[in-house]
């Protein structure tokens, strides 16, 4: 346990700093800038971010959602290409190039392109998520788009096992973004059936980002951002078993 105090003391440091100038660019500057306050390293491998804890920093809001993980549907090979060229849509600023970025759920269809909508399907019997596709009278025109049980379990045992969830605010002073780390909650993945029966009830979702290279040499080609699973912020209590500090200090909690 002592990669979760170590964790806890060095966020303690950080919070009594107050409000830190930014030191990444982007959406992701509030969880960079942490990450390089704790001494990391910003790397794209798929580990936890820190001696086996997986760190997610979001605003004091509780509504909004937390990436998970990203998996490309495994189906088959080229299967982000085939749905771009299939169901992408205009972009709204650039209409010349066409997108294919929405998030989407079991318990509702997603209404984002013309004539086509979509939803996910749990297929227990092929241990399959499914992303289904349904024309314009809702009758279902392709089912082939799907991630194995077996992907997505080795994602969450890879990353996700551990978790720390971090509540930070943010303010801009001349143009400049700074941070402030609050607090931090740990938790502990509960189990694969949990994870399903949270897609099941629309609390977590795939959001998919796929565009196109606007500028330079890869000019009109694909560019996947990532397909990523996403939770409900108010949701994290249902997928995880909070851990407090105390507990952990007191050595009741094994990892």
């Amino acid at each position: 346990m002592n990669n979760f105090i170590d964790l806890y003391e060095k966020f303690i440091e950080i919070k009594k700093m107050g409000w830190i100038k930014s030191l990444g660019n982007g959406n992701g500057a509030i969880g960079i800038t942490f990450e390089k306050l704790l001494g990391k390293e910003i790397e794209n491998f798929e580990i936890p971010d820190y001696e086996g804890i997986e760190i997610k920093v979001h605003g004091p809001y509780k509504k909004g959602t937390i990436s998970l993980f990203s998996a490309t549907p495994d189906s088959y090979l080229f299967e982000i290409k085939r749905i771009h060229e299939l169901y992408s849509y205009p972009d709204k600023n650039m209409p010349q190039f066409k997108i294919f970025q929405m998030p989407i759920y079991y318990n509702k269809v997603s209404h984002y392109v013309e004539n086509f909508h979509f939803s996910l399907h749990i297929d227990k019997e092929k241990k399959q998520l499914k992303l289904l596709v349904f024309n314009q009278y809702y009758e279902l025109i392709d089912d082939k788009t799907a991630w194995s049980f077996d992907l997505l379990i080795e994602k969450i045992e890879r990353k996700l096992t551990n978790l720390a969830v971090i509540e930070a605010d943010r303010k801009k002073i001349n143009g400049i973004k700074y941070f402030k780390y609050n607090n931090i909650n740990f938790y502990k993945f509960k189990n694969f059936d949990t994870f399903l029966s949270l897609i099941k009830s629309g609390n977590i979702g795939v959001s998919f980002k796929i565009g196109v290279y606007k500028s330079g040499k890869k000019f009109g080609q694909i560019y996947d951002h990532g397909t990523t699973f996403i939770i409900k912020k108010n949701c994290i209590n249902k997928l995880y078993d909070n851990m407090s500090i105390d507990k952990i200090k007191g050595g009741s909690i094994t990892c």
